[in-house]
């Protein structure tokens, strides 16, 4: 948390370095300004200025002297650059929105007379298929920038109690949420791009007390011709349906359809059981004929 004192106002305020830190209103409001800003509706530093007021749960008021103002303006500036650390910067001087949380600040969304539930935190709750078509999803969107595709991952994610994703007319959900403010939208869309670099980089869960990496899972393996798990990191979808082919061909989870329904980190784990067991079997084969020359 950034810490800024306002001596005029004697008034301290914690200022959230990024969007981890943020409440859920700052969160709606803070995924509003980004897509305002990365879909170039306003520069940066209006975005910079926009935040700061936002997170400091403060509104605009222009001051009755013109130099007043104009000083106002300029300490605004200054201080609205704190809010640099949302973002990286690589060497080309792009700027990259840090995305380094899993917890959900927005769980409920009511709409329309009606409550929808999203995913718990580390999206314990969410099923095989939701993870699946979600990372489709986002593959989907970064080709297209299609609108429709952010409507349609928080329609899959956000359901009514009872409710499960395969059993509801998805369509129809996406013409109800037609509407729906964009910060809730876009704010979900960057907390599932969140989740799926958190599975890609940082995925340690523990089981039994042993700690276990399921971003192997989506590595390349570059002494196969063909990819573990999701080895195509181009399209690594298409390495999840595969293994989930294999998979309702076990029975491990019953049918296809049972197992679109099971937990995803249960299946992550059955697949990461599989994946543990082929190379050593590959090991075992090839110490076998080492021995054997």
């Amino acid at each position: 948390m950034h810490t800024l004192d306002i001596q005029e106002l004697n008034k301290r305020f914690n200022i959230p370095e990024n969007l981890s830190e943020c409440d859920r209103r700052q969160y709606l409001d803070m995924a509003k300004l980004i897509f305002m800003f990365q879909n170039e509706e306003i520069t940066y530093e209006q975005f910079r200025i926009l935040a700061l007021y936002s997170l400091m749960n403060m509104h605009y008021q222009e001051s009755e002297l013109p130099n007043m103002q104009e000083e106002k303006w300029q300490e605004i500036y200054i201080i609205s650059e704190i809010l640099d650390s949302f973002f990286t910067e690589d060497e080309e001087g792009i700027k990259h929105l840090v995305q380094d949380y899993i917890h959900n600040t927005v769980k409920t969304v009511k709409y329309k007379m009606l409550s929808f539930t999203g995913p718990k935190d580390g999206f314990e709750d969410i099923t095989w298929t939701q993870l699946i078509e979600g990372i489709g999803l986002l593959q989907s969107f970064q080709d297209s920038r299609d609108p429709a595709i952010l409507l349609k991952l928080f329609a899959m994610f956000y359901l009514r109690k009872g409710e499960k994703f395969g059993k509801i007319d998805l369509d129809k959900r996406m013409e109800f949420f037609k509407d729906l403010d964009i910060r809730y939208v876009y704010g979900f869309f960057l907390l599932f791009t969140s989740f799926w670099k958190f599975l890609l980089s940082d995925a340690i869960i523990k089981v039994d007390g042993r700690e276990i990496n399921l971003s192997k899972l989506f590595e390349k393996d570059e002494d196969s011709e063909e990819s573990e798990a999701a080895a195509a990191l181009d399209l690594p979808e298409l390495g999840l349906r595969s293994t989930a082919f294999q998979l309702a061909e076990s029975g491990v989870f019953g049918s296809m359809d049972e197992l679109e329904q099971s937990n995803a980190w249960k299946v992550l784990l059955r697949i990461y059981d599989m994946m543990v067991r082929n190379k050593k079997r590959e090991a075992e084969q090839k110490d076998q004929e080492n021995k054997s020359e």
